[in-house]
């Protein structure tokens, strides 16, 4: 019985032991990753540099640009200015506006189960009802007279005439997984592309919607994207190629046209940090790149 009880005690001591020696293991190990994410966010060079800050008093909710000026939609209001910042012209429109985009001299603002639009000078001209009772709209593209939206609820594209009048609905081949109204959509010439946030993939279209190709998949490095729903916002520049912004941990990546990852622009700390996906817009050498209340305008940088 003593011999028993000896063998137990010693089994016992061992096993603590080594749960201690496992768990100092353990601590250091996750110290040292902790200390390699923070160095490598610290050493990390951009090759963009902010050149200045348009500060927003209300939050923002999106923006757009044309030649001349950046078209700021915040709560019930649009602001106009230009692109240094300077104050143009606002005008009031219905709250809770989603996206906003300029198409010809006119103004398209989407909500979650219609669309306004406006002239520059803030006059409603018309608008249109979604084709479904249960539409959750996220965002819009225009592309050759069409008007491309995505829908959370119903997990497809819709496509409407300029005027609003419906005529397809565009399915993914993988599924759209949207488990937010991180869902934006964007086009190049004859070329939609269009976030699948739950796949982690970005996806092209034809203007007739069909399927082109895909890329992306699941993944914490550069090139990959993780979380419920990456990337938030992709941006196409006069190359074709692809600006996409993450949230969680916050960056800015830059593809080519074929989807190949070229750099990572912005990483969370040059963003700011917090958790929010920034909105992005690509003009040439310049991203512009919203946060809550801000707008900081990058430019590419001597390296």
């Amino acid at each position: 019985m003593g011999k028993t009880l000896k063998l137990i005690i010693n089994l016992f001591i061992f096993v603590m032991i080594a749960g201690f020696i496992a768990y100092m293991v353990t601590s250091v190990n996750d110290n040292e990753e902790t200390l390699t994410e923070y160095n490598a966010e610290n050493s990390f060079k951009s090759s963009y540099k902010k050149a200045f800050t348009i500060d927003i008093k209300d939050t923002v909710s999106a923006f757009e640009m044309n030649d001349t000026s950046l078209f700021i939609l915040s709560k019930s209001t649009i602001k106009i200015n230009d692109k240094k910042g300077n104050h143009i012209n606002s005008f009031a429109v219905k709250p809770n506006a989603r996206d906003i985009k300029i198409s010809q001299n006119l103004v398209f603002l989407l909500y979650p189960t219609f669309f306004d639009v406006y002239s520059l000078s803030g006059n409603l001209e018309y608008s249109w009802e979604a084709c479904s009772e249960l539409s959750d709209y996220c965002s819009f593209t225009i592309a050759d007279n069409f008007v491309f939206v995505t829908d959370a609820e119903n997990k497809n594209i819709c496509k409407y005439t300029k005027e609003g009048n419906f005529m397809a609905f565009i399915q993914s081949p993988h599924g759209f997984i949207t488990p937010s109204h991180a869902f934006d959509i964007t086009s190049k010439n004859d070329t939609i592309y269009c976030v699948n946030p739950g796949r982690h993939l970005i996806e092209s279209y034809t203007l007739d919607g069909e399927f082109l190709s895909a890329f992306g998949g699941s993944g914490m490095e550069a090139g990959f994207f993780s979380g419920c729903c990456n990337p938030a916002y992709i941006s196409l520049n006069e190359n074709g190629n692809i600006f996409t912004s993450e949230k969680g941990m916050p960056r800015i990546c830059y593809y080519n046209s074929n989807g190949k990852l070229i750099e990572v622009v912005l990483n969370s700390r040059l963003l700011g940090g917090g958790h929010q996906a920034c909105e992005i817009k690509a003009n040439k050498d310049t991203l512009y790149v919203a946060s809550i209340n801000k707008i900081d305008m990058y430019t590419k940088a001597d390296r």
